[in-house]
């Protein structure tokens, strides 16, 4: 009983202690020698009312020893009764959700939308598929979803890649206006004055804002602190060979069909800026709508959001376009 009770330790992260079998077998141990030392003394002619006391000592000896078996043992008996539903013993499957994705793509490219329809609606209910990638598809076999409002901060993003840098400027004033502990929004605006505008002066302005804010989260103050003067830090040119101006731009490139030339360019400039986000996802662009490499471009948005220094704004936008460029691919496929 005891080694079971063990095995339902959690670490401090949350993992299983239950491979920790050296930490297990010193615990049982030690229980198995209180107990006998409690029963040995109960067992001495001489004990009686006065010798309780000594007694109390063994079982709250091993209560300290099983006491965080003991509050996880009640933990799971209150969340299975709160929540039957909360507790899964089942494996994960990272690839589940990407199987589901191809199943309903086979059935779209065979002309079978009534059974894809079906699966799609059994999947957004049981929520082992990404909404927005479920949301697209049935948009695409013609069943009208709800539409939900963009999120400014979202929308700032969107101005942002879109180089509408004044526009993005004044949606994230006026966020900051309503909000002025928002940590995310006041970094977002950070590095627009930083890296797009130019106006360090004003980035570094709206960072001492943030640190006056009594409410703001001092994980986003710190975030800021250590990265705006990498933001505000010019890229550096050698005076004594400057680089030869460039031939043509990415998008010239790609307007010339020169997908591979392109490429090569972005992954050039992101090797120099290797935790830029705009480069990163413009590449993973590329690689989808240009290449039609959707696997490298899934890949691209992965290590997105392990490396770069986006914002879970801008990373929830790159998470939802790469759920649009899979619904292009099936519609791709079905079209062939």
């Amino acid at each position: 009983m005891t080694w079971w009770l063990t095995g339902l330790d959690k670490t401090a992260g949350g993992e299983s202690k239950r491979s920790h079998y050296f930490t297990r077998t010193l615990r049982c141990l030690g229980v198995v020698f209180l107990f006998a030392c409690m029963l040995g003394l109960a067992q001495l002619p001489g004990i009686g009312i006065g010798g309780m006391p000594v007694l109390i000592i063994f079982p709250v000896g091993i209560a300290l020893l099983l006491r965080s078996s003991i509050a996880e043992l009640f933990t799971h008996g209150f969340l299975r009764m709160i929540d039957p539903a909360h507790y899964d013993s089942r494996e994960l499957d990272p690839k589940k959700a990407q199987r589901y994705q191809d199943a309903i793509a086979h059935l779209i490219h065979h002309g079978k939308e009534a059974e894809a329809i079906k699966l799609c609606e059994e999947l957004k209910r049981s929520g082992e598929v990404d909404a927005i990638t479920l949301a697209h598809t049935l948009e695409f076999l013609g069943v009208k979803q709800e539409r939900r409002q963009t999120s400014p901060q979202l929308e700032a993003v969107r101005l942002r890649v879109q180089g509408k840098f004044t526009e993005a400027e004044k949606l994230l004033k006026s966020l900051l206006a309503k909000k002025p502990a928002d940590g995310a929004t006041a970094i977002m605006l950070m590095r627009l004055y930083a890296e797009d505008l130019k106006q360090s002066e004003r980035a570094y302005d709206m960072l001492r804002a943030l640190e006056k804010q009594s409410h703001a989260d001092p994980n986003h103050v710190e975030f800021a602190r250590r990265s705006l003067p990498e933001w505000c830090r010019p890229k550096p040119v050698s005076p004594e060979a400057p680089a030869p101006p460039e031939v043509a731009t990415v998008e010239e490139l790609l307007a010339r069909g020169g997908v591979g030339s392109a490429i090569e360019k972005m992954e050039a400039q992101i090797a120099a800026q290797p935790r830029d986000f705009e480069l990163q996802f413009r590449l993973a662009e590329i690689y989808a709508v240009y290449s039609h490499n959707f696997l490298k471009a899934e890949k691209m948005i992965s290590q997105l959001e392990r490396t770069s220094d986006g914002t879970p704004e801008q990373l929830a936008l790159a998470r939802a376009q790469l759920s649009a460029w899979h619904l292009d691919r099936v519609k791709r496929s079905s079209l062939a």
